[in-house]
């Protein structure tokens, strides 16, 4: 009886632990965890709504009041090109959901690019997906394949006339995150509504 309990604690601990992990970085990690992982890394982390700077090193004046932002971003060299990497919060509970990654250029073709991102990804979680567009416009401005992770987690690469994105994000997260902010823009309109 006692090992049944062991087991259900142990179980329910790996399958709470996170759905996709990105370098040094992983979904539902809090934001505190994540600027003491920036800080310790030296990573030159700062607020979405910083304007563009290239600094090399972390450094605090960038992360002013960080707690009042849910966006951050940093560059970095990655597979040999530039790329802005950004972390995604959920609002209340500060955990990290989403990350994108977005290549603008490349010192190489845009083709065989691509398929260097193909065959990293496709070695580390399997075989790839298309994801079927939504629209016309679509169709022809944008590619997409996807990765599923796990039952939890999903990578997403587009390919647009801009570049590349590459997407880390846990859906359930997300999920929750939605319903966050619905919940919050419901609350407006009730505080809001009988003013009108």
């Amino acid at each position: 009886m006692i090992f049944f309990r062991i087991s259900i604690v142990f179980f329910l601990f790996i399958t709470s632990s996170y759905a996709f992990k990105f370098d040094m970085w992983q979904s539902g990690k809090e934001l505190s965890e994540c600027i003491t992982v920036a800080r310790e890394n030296n990573i030159p982390l700062i607020t979405s709504k910083k304007s563009v700077t290239m600094s090399k090193k972390f450094d605090w004046r960038y992360l002013k009041n960080y707690n009042k932002y849910r966006e951050f971003k940093y560059y970095s060299s990655l597979l040999g090109n530039k790329a802005w990497i950004y972390l995604y919060f959920t609002q209340n509970k500060s955990e990290l959901y989403k990350i994108h990654i977005r290549w603008t250029s490349y010192g190489q073709n845009k083709d065989d690019f691509e398929q260097t991102l193909f065959n990293v990804l496709d070695k580390k979680y399997g075989k790839k997906e298309i994801v079927m567009p939504s629209n016309m416009g679509e169709y022809i401005l944008k590619k997409r394949r996807r990765w599923q992770i796990n039952n939890r987690a999903e990578i997403i690469l587009e390919r647009s006339l801009a570049g590349f994105l590459l997407i880390y994000r846990d859906p359930i997260i997300e999920q929750e995150f939605e319903i966050e902010k619905k919940k919050k823009k419901l609350n407006i309109i009730m505080i809001d509504a009988p003013k009108l």
